[in-house]
């Protein structure tokens, strides 16, 4: 980073300027050669600008600002996309706590899920649960996007080590995305866990019959009934999501970002931000992230509806009959086939452009706001 300064005004007199004066040899300054063109450029405007580089943050401070710029993306986006989330969760899910056996889907379309939610809890029923989304998504994608950078400058550091071209470039290898990018996954994950449970019970418990009263009070239950490793149930299935998830997504999204940076292809549709250098605009932005956001999707989607049968088979399966992850997979396959692993994966893919899309242009938007470094990277 640089930052412009004004130019002190010369207090030297005219008749005592000492850089054209003989030095002790006879021989004229070193600098005699260049007086003509200082001159012009000291005597005209006064307060010409000069530029002086601008000493980083504070590693505390910088730090914050990475948490900061993350947890607020990733609570916009959760936010916005929190009615096609909880349809998502009640397609998954509700083979395992419906009452009809001949019925295991929420609805007959995601239309008219759309529609049963709202008729048996109206509008705002859409956004049931965000509250406890929220809470877990800031330090979520905070601590995600923080390792992330922090991993990157690691990893790019020794890039030597990932690179599998040797032509020079200042972008992180591929590699090196995949590893930060799973290695912030898994932490975030076992991190903040608890409250994704929370929120899974609190987003698929049908009207009339609640049994927590908030976020405070499934804590206290569900500690109780099933002891603190009752927090974690479904970890497995999680961190099977979490970790190909964001290695796949900060890859591709990292990968393509380079991509349309260089490419003159792009040239019309990249920002140029005051310093001069060229950033994705929101329209590529939408394309990286959604991109990015498709295929891990596609690759991890199962494993999610896994791992929220888990979650919530404690609250509504007898003890004898629940499952473990590949349990859960062999029954699904025997009783619904293919589809009943992929159940809800439409509303799921319509969420990752707005989804992606916002947590990413946010970030981004963030980071330039708060001058967030990034070790020279783009």
């Amino acid at each position: 980073m640089i930052r412009r300064l004004t130019k002190p005004k010369s207090n030297t007199k005219v008749g005592h300027d000492t850089s054209t004066q003989p030095s002790s040899g006879g021989a004229v300054h070193e600098h005699q050669g260049h007086d003509q063109e200082d001159d012009e450029v000291d005597d005209g405007d006064d307060d010409d600008d000069c530029l002086e580089p601008i000493d980083p943050d504070p590693r505390p401070i910088s730090a914050l600002k990475h948490l900061f710029s993350g947890g607020i993306a990733g609570s916009v986006a959760k936010t916005v996309t929190a009615p096609l989330s909880r349809l998502t969760i009640l397609f998954q899910v509700h083979s395992l706590v419906t009452t009809k056996e001949n019925r295991p889907k929420y609805a007959t379309s995601y239309t008219v899920g759309l529609k049963k939610i709202i008729e048996r809890g109206g509008v705002l029923s859409l956004w049931k649960g965000n509250g406890t989304s929220v809470l877990h998504r800031f330090p979520f994608s905070a601590i995600n996007f923080y390792v992330y950078e922090n991993m990157l400058d690691i990893t790019t550091q020794h890039r030597h080590l990932f690179e599998t071209t040797s032509r020079p470039t200042k972008d992180a290898p591929p590699l090196a995305r995949m590893i930060s990018g799973a290695t912030a996954g898994c932490t975030a994950c076992v991190a903040c866990y608890p409250l994704d449970l929370v929120r899974t019970r609190l987003t698929t418990e049908l009207p009339g019959q609640e049994y927590y009263k908030g976020i405070t009070d499934a804590f206290a239950k569900i500690v109780k009934s099933e002891g603190f490793m009752g927090l974690y149930a479904g970890i497995g299935p999680t961190l099977f999501v979490a970790v190909p998830n964001f290695a796949i997504s900060y890859t591709v999204y990292g990968t393509l970002k380079e991509y349309v940076l260089d490419d003159d292809l792009f040239y019309n549709l990249r920002k140029v931000d005051v310093d001069g250098q060229e950033t994705l605009g929101l329209q590529l932005t939408l394309l990286c992230g959604a991109a990015s956001g498709i295929l891990s999707t596609l690759v991890t989607f199962p494993f999610d509806t896994v791992r929220r049968r888990m979650q919530i088979q404690n609250l509504h399966v007898p003890v004898e009959k629940r499952l473990s992850g590949v349990g859960q997979i062999r029954m699904l396959m025997q009783n619904e086939g293919i589809r009943g692993i992929y159940r809800g994966l439409t509303p799921e893919l319509i969420k990752v452009v707005p989804m992606v899309g916002t947590m990413f242009t946010v970030y981004e938007f963030l980071k330039v706001q708060l001058n967030v470094e990034t070790g020279g990277r783009r």
